[in-house]
C-alpha cells in the first residue's frame, strides 16, 4: 500500500525527495462530490507510478488535481489525466509556467479570487503569493470534524518542530508578500496543516492556535532579518 490514511477523508501519497534535506507529497481527499488531489506526485511514468494511479482509483479516482505553485509541475499531471479524466486546477498568474513544462499539457482551471466553479465547491482557496508569486493556499472543513489547512510550500514544517520559509526570487517570489501571506494565514486555524514540501519525514503538524499565531510571528521576524541582510 503506496497510499497512507491520515484521516476519514485525507490520503498521503509516499515521500519524494526534492533535495538532499526536503521531500514533498501530495494528498488525496476524498469527498462525495469528487476526489481532490491536492500538489503534484512528482513521479515519471513507471509500473511503481501505476500502482499508485490503481490506489487512488479504488478510493474513488480524482475529479480535480490542485497546483499550489509551479514547481509541483511533472510529467505526472497528464499521467493523472490520462487515468482519471481530471481537470488540472493553479492560480492563473503560474499558468504559463506549468502550461510551458511539456508539450502538451495544460491548465483547464485557472484559479482567481472572484472563481466560481462547481469542482472548488466547499474549498477555500486563497492566494498567498510570496514563495512564488503566484502561490496559492487551500483550506477544508471536512464533514469528519476537522479543518485541514495545505499551504504548499509557503510554509512548511521540520521534523525537528521548527519551520522554514522561502522566497524563490526566480518565480517572482517576494518577502513583502510573503509577509503578508503570512499575516493572512496567521488569521487561519485548523486540525491538520500539510504542506508540499517539508524538511524531514513529517509532512503534517497539528498545532494549537496560539502555537501557530507564534510560529507565524517568529517567521516573519526572521524573514525580515533576512531581507533586511540584502538591502
Amino acid at each position: 500500500m503506496s497510499l497512507t490514511q491520515i484521516a476519514p477523508d485525507l490520503w498521503g501519497t509516499p515521500h519524494w525527495p526534492v533535495e538532499d534535506y526536503a521531500n514533498t507529497r501530495a494528498y488525496l481527499l476524498t469527498r462525495p462530490q469528487g476526489n481532490v488531489l491536492i500538489y503534484g506526485l512528482g513521479f515519471q511514468r513507471d509500473e511503481a507510478d501505476e500502482d499508485l494511479l490503481d490506489e487512488i482509483a479504488a478510493l474513488g479516482g480524482v475529479q480535480v488535481q490542485i497546483l499550489s505553485h509551479g514547481d509541483e509541475a511533472s510529467h505526472s499531471l497528464e499521467a493523472v489525466r490520462q487515468r482519471f479524466g481530471s481537470r488540472l486546477a493553479c492560480s492563473a498568474v503560474e499558468v504559463d509556467q506549468i502550461d510551458n513544462y511539456a508539450e502538451g499539457l495544460s491548465v483547464d482551471l485557472a484559479w482567481e479570487p472572484d472563481c466560481a466553479d462547481d469542482a472548488l465547491d466547499g474549498l477555500e482557496i486563497m492566494a498567498t503569493p510570496g514563495h512564488t508569486r503566484g502561490s496559492i493556499s487551500v483550506r477544508y472543513e471536512s464533514p469528519h470534524g476537522q479543518t485541514y489547512l495545505f499551504t504548499g510550500d509557503t510554509i512548511v514544517p521540520k521534523d525537528d518542530g521548527g519551520w522554514v520559509v522561502n522566497v524563490a526570487e526566480q518565480q517572482g517570489g517576494t518577502a513583502a508578500d510573503l509577509e503578508r501571506s503570512l499575516l493572512a494565514l496567521r488569521t487561519q486555524f485548523f486540525d491538520l496543516l500539510a504542506s508540499s514540501a517539508y524538511v524531514g519525514e513529517t509532512s503534517t503538524a497539528s498545532p494549537s492556535r496560539e502555537e501557530w499565531q507564534a510560529i507565524i510571528d517568529r517567521r516573519i521576524e526572521r524573514l525580515r532579518v533576512w531581507d533586511a541582510a540584502r538591502a
